[in-house]
């Protein structure tokens, strides 16, 4: 079924210099000016060695006490409390947090309707700078960052480093990557998911377009496999507005040759309810199975939308 919010509009043509202001490179030093100062936490336990500002399954006895267990078979000695033992006349091991680094991956979505830019940069190459900026900060915190390119013809995925030279590698997968036609988004996301070794953070950047069913599919089976999963839901103003006003031909990113010719304000109605709904179907989504759900609209700062994130998460874990 053609889909009008995955349509790229062929009339109007854009403004001239609608993309003025945004730098030919991905990381943009103003943004990071704006968000450097911020930190960004998992809401979930991760695994880890590395001393750092997240909370890690790996057990020791430096760190901070959580809990005690019954001792079990295999347990080493040293780990039983004897104070316990003397007053209870049982064995039990101590169980200790410590902070850790996270593991993170950065997964842009290249599918055809990403190509979608009028009077602002494409979403592609919007998302492009939103995950090269959080790569960065998230470097800058000692922290392992990847990147998976979700795409059904050359489907990459670049495993997380924490070394500063990373950083390089992370912006040329970016850069580099173009989009296709065609593919299930769920299904690229569950094909990776098996390279996720270490339970860590997940952010997808995507217009999330197709069966929002199958999405939620694939970001639960993330979810139980531990991981923090945030959604950066990146759509154009035109998609959300759908302010033209005259006839216009709409052609299909995703199929090829796919085009209609229609009246905006025959429809306009009925386009704005289906993508409010969608849009507040994918929300509920995200957040039911305890992910952070962010809007990010290719008109806005990019610095002020991934700060108002940053500072949003940073009160709700605090």
């Amino acid at each position: 079924m053609f889909r009008l919010f995955r349509s790229k509009p062929a009339l109007p043509t854009p403004a001239p210099g609608a993309a003025a202001g945004y730098s030919s490179e991905l990381i943009d030093p103003r943004v990071m000016e704006q968000i450097g100062y911020l930190d960004l936490l998992s809401r979930t336990i991760v695994d880890g060695l590395l001393a750092g500002r997240h909370r890690s399954t790996t057990r020791g006895g430096c760190c901070e006490f959580a809990q005690h267990r019954q001792y079990a078979p295999g347990d080493e000695i040293r780990q039983i409390d004897w104070q316990v033992f003397a007053r209870n006349d049982k064995y039990f091991i101590k169980q200790f947090e410590e902070e850790t680094n996270l593991h993170a991956i950065m997964a842009l979505d290249t599918s055809g309707s990403m190509k979608f830019g009028l009077s602002t940069i494409s979403k592609l190459d919007y998302a492009r700078q939103a995950a090269a900026c959080m790569a960065r900060m998230l470097l800058r915190q000692r922290d392992a960052v990847g990147t998976a390119i979700l795409n059904e013809q050359a489907p990459l995925f670049l495993p997380p480093k924490q070394n500063a030279a990373h950083l390089q590698a992370i912006l040329s997968t970016l850069q580099t990557a173009k989009p296709s036609s065609g593919g299930s988004l769920s299904m690229q996301i569950r094909s990776m998911v098996p390279r996720m070794r270490r339970r860590g953070l997940f952010v997808l950047f995507s217009d999330c377009f197709g069966d929002l069913d199958e999405l939620s599919t694939a970001l639960r089976i993330v979810r139980a496999r531990g991981h923090d999963v945030v959604v950066m839901h990146v759509l154009a103003p035109e998609e959300i507005h759908f302010n033209f006003r005259h006839w216009s031909s709409f052609q299909s990113l995703e199929v090829a040759g796919q085009r209609m010719n229609l009246d905006p304000a025959a429809i306009r109605d009925d386009y704005l309810k289906r993508i409010r709904s969608f849009v507040e179907k994918l929300e509920n989504i995200v957040t039911g199975l305890g992910g952070d759900y962010v809007r990010m609209t290719t008109s806005r700062d990019l610095a002020e939308t991934l700060g108002w994130f940053l500072r949003q998460r940073a009160a709700r874990i605090s």
